[in-house]
């Protein structure tokens, strides 16, 4: 889990000029802007989407994970997971109990099938569930389903058939989690202090903190506090989010608030300046 610590040397001068500027009191400043780097975590961090609509990236990756895109085969784009039974494979599976299932037959005469073990015709949501945690490791997908293995005319996917309406119900409920990761830092942003008006969680698509309410994957130490290096640090607890924000980008989110803050200050700035003319 990424743990992000709103603190550095460079950052804490501009943490205090802001302060001041703002005319506002460090921890307050540090709150503030905490929240800017929660909705920067989130921007960074994958599926990529800022708008409503933006979970369909991370739905299509889903669906090319679990059910392929392509000819399904090696070297035909991803072969996926699952993949659904058909008619032909049930009535030839009722007739020939202890037979291979045949997928299909090319003109040279390879046979693509699949053996017993994974044709599964009975398998629920639960089985499907079991299956996909099994291939899911360190945040990704494994390459199952994505070779063969050959005996003789016989070419055996591997790939896992089970029952149309429980892998689109599967399906949905994968659809239904597309945006948790990042949800993991919108969560962080609602247990900063607030100091401004506004929802804490502006700036993040509605599809991404609609997990909030179920899951609260994020935490926040305080150290405000402390007098020499008043801090927050920030932590997504989701167990992959780590692999889906790469390092580089969690350290430009840093550099991106660095400069809002900046900017807000030259305005602020520029508009006393302005004020001070015009009284004088």
């Amino acid at each position: 889990m990424p743990k992000f610590k709103l603190t550095n040397l460079k950052f804490e001068k501009i943490m205090k000029d802001y302060a001041e500027i703002r005319e506002t009191t460090i921890p307050d400043a540090v709150h503030m802007n905490a929240r800017l780097l929660c909705v920067e975590l989130a921007r960074r961090t994958q599926p990529f989407g800022d708008k409503t609509g933006g979970e369909t990236v991370g739905e299509k990756a889903i669906a090319r994970d679990l059910m392929g895109r392509g000819g399904g085969i090696k070297g035909k784009n991803r072969a996926g997971l699952f993949a659904h039974i058909t008619p032909r494979q049930t009535i030839y599976a009722e007739r020939y109990p202890t037979a291979d299932i045949t997928v299909f037959a090319t003109k040279t005469g390879d046979v693509y099938g699949v053996d017993r073990a994974h044709f599964l015709p009975d398998a629920g949501v639960s089985d499907l569930r079991n299956i996909h945690r099994a291939n899911f490791a360190t945040g990704k997908m494994s390459a199952a389903g994505g070779d063969t293995h050959n005996i003789g005319r016989w070419k055996f996917i591997n790939r896992y058939y089970v029952p149309k309406q429980s892998l689109d119900d599967f399906v949905k409920l994968q659809y239904a989690k597309v945006g948790r990761a990042k949800a993991g830092w919108a969560y962080c942003a609602t247990l900063l202090k607030k100091v401004v008006s506004g929802n804490m969680t502006r700036g993040i698509p509605a599809w991404v903190t609609r997990h909030i309410g179920d899951y609260g994957d994020g935490r926040v130490t305080d150290n405000t506090s402390n007098l020499e290096r008043p801090h927050v640090v920030l932590t997504n607890t989701i167990k992959y989010a780590d692999k889906v924000i790469r390092p580089s980008e969690q350290l430009m989110a840093q550099s991106v608030v660095a400069e809002k803050m900046k900017k807000q200050m030259a305005m602020i700035l520029k508009k006393r300046v302005t004020k001070l003319q015009e009284a004088a």
